[in-house]
């Protein structure tokens, strides 16, 4: 069982925008004054394979992104972050990589969510993405995730109070059932 994401889809205001190419600009600079840029830079983790990753995907669009939220204006991007993408794209000066993260900026997203956090999920590429971003997974999930195997899986999405708003099963039908486990 994992949350599910209310929130309103609302127009981006430009003010947010404002504060995220802020928050890019320092943490360009940040990163110029790291001291070992390299060995610093935030790990691009990968995503997970088979039906794990299967069961992931389709509990995260379950759930419309609940743990974005948390996101803000920076996305959970810092100068580790920047460091990454900048050695993954070293043709990029700082002003087109400001230029690569706003221009992901969705029209439109999610009230008090990510400013990346459109309609459709996430707007960043997974490689663009911070490392919180790339390795969170709610409750339950973290769990199939960690043990890397999964027969299949019912997916169920529950508001506050508990009672399930959507499922999805995942894998062979005739599999056992698991229920991925969430915060609500």
């Amino acid at each position: 069982m994992v949350p599910l994401n209310t929130r309103a889809l609302v127009a981006m205001e430009p003010e947010r925008v404002r504060r995220l190419r802020k928050f890019l600009v320092q943490s360009l600079r940040a990163m110029r004054t790291m001291k070992r840029p390299v060995e610093s830079a935030s790990p691009l983790r990968p995503e997970p394979e088979g039906l794990v990753g299967e069961v992931a995907r389709a509990a995260c669009a379950l759930c419309r992104g609940f743990c974005c939220k948390g996101g803000g204006e920076h996305g959970y991007l810092d100068e580790r972050v920047m460091a990454r993408v900048r050695q993954a794209r070293p043709e990029l000066e700082a002003r087109a990589v400001i230029r690569l993260y706003i221009e992901r900026v969705p029209e439109v997203g999610y009230a008090g969510s990510c400013v990346f956090h459109g309609k459709t999920g996430c707007t960043l590429d997974r490689a663009l993405r911070s490392d919180v971003c790339n390795s969170y997974y709610c409750g339950g999930l973290t769990d199939v995730v960690k043990a890397g195997t999964v027969e299949g899986a019912v997916v169920i999405i529950a508001k506050g109070d508990g009672a399930a708003q959507r499922t999805s099963r995942v894998g062979r039908p005739e599999t056992r059932r698991l229920r991925v486990a969430g915060v609500t």
